[in-house]
């Protein structure tokens, strides 16, 4: 083994140390970062991502990094560990426009740099728009529920137009864009994950709560297929919050 295989090779080992951090104690995310950002010094001293025939490895990698780094979206310790893995991400995909991995890799990124404007809005409103919607089929007179309708319906739009929203809708796009493409490129490849169709439910939810009410059902309702779809994965569970979601707003569907 010659001194750039040996470099790559402890790469991966603390790159694997990241994995079981994350698996069995994330909360010690932020004492991971380091360790992150030598990984990536020592890995950009080698041929390691510029090695066509180690896509694998390199997503493994890759992967391990951006995990960590999106650990707490809120947070922006480590968007410069962020900015790398799309880098490489983008890299990927310029040799494997199908490669549903880095396809993924890159609708994440975009979905974790939507965090702190989508934190913003739900800090503001106390609900999303969609549970804000589902509040107007509580039991009213006729008169009173057209008039609270009204009044949501005109604060709501009020809100579209603010910086945050705005924000988030210029992040989401592109987010789900890439996701959107991940699905395609995994279903034509039968390596359809049920996580990878809860991810982009997610990323269309937050796209329908910072959109418009005159627009926003039909991200809703993709949201929703997308969940659907994801039960049908064997072995996969939703978590226990999408499942509460798919469970108040599946009939939508019906």
């Amino acid at each position: 083994m010659d001194d750039e295989e040996r470099s790559i090779s402890v790469c991966k080992t603390s790159v694997d140390r990241i994995y079981t951090m994350l698996r069995t104690s994330p909360q010690e995310y932020q004492s991971f970062l380091p360790l992150a950002r030598s990984v990536i010094s020592h890995i950009d001293g080698t041929s390691f991502m510029q090695q066509t025939r180690r896509t694998a490895e390199q997503s493994w990698l890759i992967g391990g990094l951006q995990r960590l780094a999106l650990i707490d979206n809120g947070n922006c310790e480590a968007l410069d560990i962020c900015t790398w893995c799309t880098r490489q991400w983008m890299m990927v995909t310029a040799r494997e426009p199908q490669n549903v991995e880095a396809l993924r890799g890159l609708g994440k990124a975009w979905l974790g740099r939507a965090q702190p404007s989508l934190t913003r809005i739900h800090r503001t409103d106390g609900c999303s728009s969609s549970s804000r919607g589902s509040s107007q089929s509580c039991t009213r007179t006729s008169n009173e529920s057209e008039r609270r309708s009204a009044v949501a319906v005109a604060e709501a739009e009020r809100r579209v137009g603010t910086a945050d929203c705005v924000e988030a809708r210029g992040f989401l796009q592109p987010a789900i864009e890439y996701l959107g493409r991940a699905v395609a490129a995994a279903t034509t490849q039968r390596a359809l994950s049920g996580d990878l169709l809860a991810t982009t439910a997610e990323a269309y939810m937050s796209l329908g709560d910072a959109s418009s009410p005159r627009t926003n059902e039909q991200y809703f309702r993709r949201a929703l297929q997308l969940l659907r779809a994801a039960t049908t994965i064997q072995g996969y569970t939703l978590s226990r919050y999408l499942q509460q979601y798919l469970d108040d707003y599946g009939r939508l569907l019906e």
